[in-house]
């Protein structure tokens, strides 16, 4: 934070500020990144390069639509996801596979607070998308080749099928505020004790205990870069073409369109969209890819 970065060194952590023509160059460490440090007569240290990145995970961010790094050189993307408090934000699931296949990343998909769906299927309010509409939803998503792991991280279930999946990779831990990462940290990380925080009541909506990205070691080997909960996840410079081939799905059926170059957006004879009236392809799905296609990219 505040442009101070914690970077492992033989073993140590030390505090590392970043040199000052990366600054001006627009360059910026980002959690997972391998630097090259120099120690100053002061004794302080400083980030003096970051070294080619094997792998990038980023988002367009709301302030100023900018390209925001999230995390640099992970194998792989964990998307996490509340049954409820807060319930699952099926648009936000989507935005966030489409960076990991943007990103030529694999992604599966973290099913938190499953203790919660089983409450309310036994009484009480039933909330926007009940517990059987959200795992069938979530049953689509495996099918589409997306692992779906049920965790709760309060009893432990479903932790060590969490843990098999993260040994020896270096996983990006990415999702909304209140959807339990921190939680689910703890469990994996006994000793680690994460500050957690609870739901607005009122909201519905999660608040930020991670206010920082961090790189955290695993017993099996390997790495979890836990990040702040997202609000807001744009896609920056890709094209309606390019988009759609972020959807795995959709990929058959690109061919197939009355127009070599269409965008899927309002042109006649478009594949997907009669696809979508046929019930062949999901319309939570096309929507999220709607959505994506009409937002303004970055200036």
């Amino acid at each position: 934070m505040g442009g101070v970065y914690s970077v492992e060194l033989e073993g140590a952590v030390v505090e590392c500020s970043l040199r000052g023509k990366l600054k001006r160059g627009g360059m910026a460490a980002a959690v997972g990144d391998q630097v090259e440090v120099e120690q100053l007569e002061d004794g302080s240290c400083r980030i003096e390069a970051v070294l080619p990145r094997s792998s990038e995970f980023s988002r367009l961010a709301a302030e100023r639509r900018r390209e925001q790094l999230i995390a640099a050189n992970v194998d792989q993307v964990a998307v996490v996801v509340a049954a409820r408090a807060p319930p699952p934000d099926f648009a936000m699931l989507d935005r966030l596979l489409v960076l990991a296949e943007l990103n030529d990343l694999p992604a599966f998909i973290v099913l938190n607070k499953i203790d919660l769906a089983a409450q309310v299927s036994g009484g009480g309010e039933a909330p926007d998308d009940s517990p059987d509409e959200s795992d069938a939803i979530l049953k689509m998503y495996e099918s589409l080749g997306y692992p779906v792991v049920r965790t709760c991280a309060k009893s432990d279930f479903g932790v060590s099928d969490l843990a098999e999946l993260l040994s020896g990779r270096t996983t990006v831990f990415a999702g909304a505020s209140g959807v339990g990462k921190s939680s689910l940290v703890n469990a994996l990380l006994p000793g680690l004790d994460l500050r957690v925080g609870k739901v607005g009541e009122r909201s519905g909506r999660g608040r930020h205990t991670t206010v920082s990205a961090r790189l955290i070691p695993l017993p099996g080997g390997g790495y979890l870069a836990d990040t702040p909960g997202i609000q807001f996840v744009g896609v920056g410079g890709v094209g309606p073409i390019d988009l759609a081939h972020a959807f795995p799905e959709f990929r058959p059926l690109l061919d197939a369109c009355r127009f070599s170059n269409c965008q899927h957006l309002d042109e006649p004879g478009c594949a997907l969209k009669e696809a979508v009236e046929r019930g062949d392809l999901d319309g939570r799905r096309f929507d999220s890819y709607l959505a994506l296609a009409r937002e303004p990219q970055r200036p």
